[in-house]
């Protein structure tokens, strides 16, 4: 051998020499992609083929570099071998004399064994076997290296080495050298226990060595292992074989001997061990043992048709835990025995199991004798034995209902229980199958799990966190396990509160959650199994859908974000709910946290960076334009520009209340995509979305995450230098900060509005900053000068001509006047304002306009009148859905009550005006609070301060449309707009 040329082992635990020394390959993952190169037959290897080969199909983000990382180490281990390590674009190679590979070695020396035995040369072929066989190395075949390539070679090479062993033993037999055959065949029967061929063989070598009584011990240890571990009897060549034994051993001997008892079948009990931990899920039980009675014979003697339970459910949420929990509590039901068959739907590292290969399965354990090899026939075989059994049979993991539909009794007494990550439609639809479809825990069952893995003292000392670890473990129970786990392994035990820390960082949560080196315990894992089931379109959708930020996707909103028809969209929605990697809720499909993070991971892998970025900037402007209505009889210009043509039609709403209903259920997604749209850079679409969200937080909205919100748009106005744009949010932001009860704030951004202003020439921005910047000064009690800024905005509207804004500044004059105590202007420049706003459609002003009335008639002490002004207002409020304005009406109405000498009149509509404006975090809170502490207290004098309710704080400012979409003006009772 040249000591200078590389030499490679893989046949036992990874080696490799060159002159004459082992190599040092370094860390087990730099000896697995070493590995994946030596056995790539000096092709060329792709980054990706060896970071599949060594992480499996959810590597780490970290993959890369590492593999990097790892070239490097083994380019210094090879060091002075003339670079046998080369690396192009397209990968990695490793330069190896085939030679030099025992792999290559071996299946060379098995095709020139194969080559004498057909040329009738057995004596030379057994030398060339037994060659071959010395290449083996003591130790499992790449023994200690991660990642399913080494698995894969693992198997391959276990598989190979038994053909070889076969082959050559059946040459020995030829050559007639049984106990060689025997010696050899003896020494793999404890590798492959269950195989049958390798059993025949050594029960014909030891037999015809003479060794019969070792030949048949043999075949009862088989048949005893059989039975106790997969509740099956040996096959029929096997037990042909035993009968020979038994009729030859029996000619052999003098004294006839009375016949062996036939071995009674042995009842099949295959059901897996109970999960130790079975935490809550008393309703699902329930609900499974009671399909099971139901599937008991009747009264009349005839049986009941077989029932079918379908236990489906995310993957790790605890399908095979229920489904084997109640088939424990059933055995004793069903005494000819209960069958479990693995599926394998979703193995990460085996196919799933043909309907085929489980029928073959279930009748052998049913002691069928000889198994058909027709499907048909086995199928029907099947059914017929079955009939009058009453038999439990558990089908775990199943891919479909294609996989188990030939699995099912025909009729009788016997009860089924499928588990599944899909739905398995198929099952429901053809044979009534009942579903139970499994939520994850509950949050106290959640605690339950983890006080019995980690320890309840434990638990009850960091109950805080160990409540948040199960939320950030998606209440799963495979999670919840791998958590606990984690917190108890090692020699020092983690805090809890440390785990749940390290996983609320979203990009190391399915990191965190896997236990090392075993992918059976690992969320990534199983999400990649399901994932790994997709077809191309569907993992697409996955991929994208999972980009989505908010809480819930309606179909409408998922049509823009995977830029497809409306049909398509729903279809894909309805297939990742069938398979469990989205649920729905309501009008909308959702995704579990963990499973978000995954479909985020693989979208790093599967998306380009400009295709995620289309697709989340498809679904703001489809909220933009959803926004963006046209319910209203006058249309007024939007401060940005809508392209005319909507690939993906908007929603639309019949009026304001629908759109302020819509916003309030959307407002868990609308929140999170505003700050993903900053975050991409969509800037634009990022203050649009702030400036529409106007109606929804001037009616209905709390008004801190107002203020949250403007201060975002205002940034990204900033981001893309859109003055004009930045001035219209400003005196949004003035009007939330006002209705926060902060004045100085409020004061000081639709200042900075008007600055911005100065050289825009935009007069209608200007009129709704200086309406807005009034009604704040007023607030402040700065009358005086509130009512210049008032008398200038409203010059300046009627000088454009828009009466939506001479509106808005005579409903500031109007609220001005009544608080100077100057009731008779009030309702001058009120009545005046009511009959221009009615012209422009706009409810949110008229209701301002319609309170500042009441409390100017009532501060003239004509309560009819005042009640009549508020109780119009309040119909309005409440068939348009703004919550603030009816919160003031209900606080007029109490004052007038009150003054009415009605006390509990006006206490219930206190009450009513309270916990509205509690929703939604307004100032006023302190005003209807002491109100009611007054009238506690008893009658009250006259008003010392203006008695009328301070309704209006904030002007509207108009927002708009294009004309040509006809769009009535968007409200905005003393808050600006475009």
């Amino acid at each position: 051998m040249d000591n200078g040329r590389l030499r490679v082992e893989t046949l036992g635990p990874l080696r490799a020499y060159a002159a004459g020394r082992e190599l040092a390959l370094g860390p087990p993952k730099q000896r697995a992609v070493f590995a994946v190169l030596a056995l790539s037959g000096n092709a060329v290897v792709s980054r990706d083929r060896l970071i599949d080969g060594v992480w499996g199909e959810s590597p780490p983000t970290t993959a890369v570099g590492s593999l990097h990382t790892y070239v490097s180490g083994l380019r210094r281990a090879l060091d002075g071998l003339g670079e046998p390590l080369t690396s192009s674009a397209a990968g990695y190679s490793l330069l190896l004399d085939p030679a030099g590979l025992d792999v290559t070695v071996v299946e060379r020396l098995a095709a020139r064994a194969r080559s004498l035995t057909a040329g009738r040369e057995p004596a030379a072929a057994v030398t060339v076997y037994e060659e071959a066989l010395a290449l083996w190395r003591s130790g499992t075949a790449l023994g200690g290296l991660p990642g399913p390539f080494g698995a894969e070679h693992r198997t391959w090479a276990a598989d190979l080495r038994l053909r070889l062993v076969v082959e050559h033993a059946e040459l020995l037999l030829e050559l007639a050298q049984p106990a060689a055959a025997a010696d050899r065949l003896a020494l793999h029967v404890a590798d492959h226990p269950y195989d049958e061929r390798l059993r025949a063989l050594l029960i014909t070598a030891l037999s015809r060595s003479g060794r019969t009584a070792d030949a048949l011990a043999r075949y009862h240890d088989l048949r005893k292992l059989l039975a106790e571990d997969l509740g099956i009897d040996p096959s029929a060549e096997l037990r042909s074989l035993y009968a020979s034994l038994l009729a030859d051993s029996a000619a052999a001997d003098t004294t006839p001997a009375a016949p062996a008892p036939a071995a009674a079948p042995v009842r099949p009990a295959q059901l897996p061990r109970e999960v130790a931990d079975f935490i809550g899920r008393e309703d699902a039980v329930r609900r499974v043992l009671d399909a099971a009675r139901d599937a008991a014979p009747g009264s009349g003697g005839e049986a009941a048709p077989p029932r079918i339970v379908m236990v489906v459910g995310v993957g790790g949420v605890g399908k095979t835990a229920l489904a084997v929990r109640c088939a424990h509590l059933l055995a004793d039901a069903y005494p000819d025995g209960q069958l479990y068959v693995n599926l394998r739907g979703f193995d990460p590292k085996r196919p799933a199991r043909s309907p085929a290969d489980a029928l073959h399965h279930l009748l052998a354990s049913s002691h069928a004798g000889t198994v058909p090899t027709d499907q048909e026939e086995r199928v029907a075989l099947w059914r017929s034995i079955v009939r009058d059994k009453r038999l439990l049979i558990v089908l775990d993991n199943a891919e479909s209902a294609d996989q188990v539909e030939d699995l099912l009794p025909g009729d009788g007494p016997s009860f089924v229980i499928v588990t599944s990550r899909n739905r398995l439609s198929g099952l429901a639809v053809r044979y009534s199958a009942h579903r139970e479809t499994l939520s994850p825990l509950t949050a106290d069952e959640s605690l339950s799990m983890l006080r019995t893995s980690i320890g309840d003292a434990r638990v009850g000392a960091e109950l805080p966190a160990a409540r948040r670890l199960a939320e950030l473990c998606d209440r799963l129970p495979l999670a919840l396990r791998i958590a606990s786990e984690q917190v108890t392994s090692g020699s020092s035990q983690v805090r809890i509160a440390d785990l749940a820390a390290e996983l609320e960082d979203v990009r190391y949560r399915l990191d965190a959650l896997q236990i090392p080196d075993d992918e059976l315990y690992s969320v990534r894992g199983v999400l990649s199994w399901s994932y790994a089931r997709l077809d191309a379109r569907a993992a697409h959708a996955f991929r994208t859908l999972g980009l989505f930020p908010g809480v819930s996707i309606r179909a409408e909103a998922a049509t823009a974000l995977l830029d497809v028809p409306a049909p398509v969209a729903a279809a894909a929605l309805r297939n990742l709910a069938a398979q469990h990697l989205m649920e729905t809720t309501g009008n909308g499909y959702w995704m579990h946290d963990l499973t978000r993070i995954y479909a985020e991971e693989v979208s790093g892998d599967g998306e380009s960076a400009e295709s995620r970025k289309g697709a989340l900037r498809r679904v703001l402007h489809w909220y933009v334009r959803t926004l963006t209505q046209d319910y209203k009889s006058n249309a007024v210009k939007l401060p940005f520009t809508l392209d005319p043509v909507a690939p993906h039609a908007p929603l639309r709403f019949a009026d304001q209340k629908e759109l302020v209903t819509w916003c309030v259920q959307e407002w868990d997604n609308i929140s999170p995509l505003l700050r993903t749209a900053q975050r991409i850079g969509c800037h634009d679409e990022a203050w649009q979305l702030a400036y529409l969200l106007f109606d929804y937080f001037y009616a209905a909205g709390q008004t801190k995450d107002w203020v949250e919100v403007l201060r975002l748009g205002v940034r990204s106005t900033e981001m893309v230098e859109d003055r004009r744009a930045q001035a219209v949010l400003l005196n949004h932001l003035g009007v939330a900060y006002s209705r926060l009860g902060d004045n100085e704030a409020a004061v000081h951004e639709q200042r900075r509005g008007l600055r911005l202003l100065e050289d825009l020439g935009d007069d209608v921005l200007r009129t709704s900053l200086l309406g807005n910047l009034a009604s704040t000064l007023r607030e402040a009690k700065e009358y005086r000068a509130a009512l210049s800024y008032a008398s200038q905005a409203l010059d300046l509207a009627r000088h454009s001509g828009h009466e939506y804004y001479e509106a808005g500044c005579l409903d500031v004059l109007c609220e001005l006047h009544a608080e100077l105590g100057e009731f008779e202007d009030s309702l001058w420049y009120g009545t005046f304002g009511l009959a221009v706003s009615r012209r422009c459609g706009n409810v949110l002003l008229e209701a301002n306009i319609l309170i500042n009335l009441g409390g100017a008639e009532y501060g003239l002490a004509h309560d009819e009148k005042a009640l009549r002004y508020f109780q119009e207002a309040l119909t309005l409020c409440e068939s348009s859905g703004d919550h603030y304005h009816e919160a003031l009406t209900l606080f007029g109405l109490a004052k007038v009550k009150r003054a009415r000498a009605e006390p509990d009149s006006a206490r219930a509509l206190a009450d009513r005006a309270l916990l509205r404006l509690k929703e939604l975090g307004a100032e006023e809170v302190g005003d209807v609070t002491e109100f009611l502490r007054a009238l506690d207290a008893g009658p009250r004098e006259a008003p010392a301060e203006q008695p009328g309710p301070r309704a209006g704080r904030y002007r509207p400012t108009v927002r708009a449309v294009p004309a040509a979409r006809s769009a009535p003006p968007r409200p905005g009772s003393r808050h600006p707009a475009t």
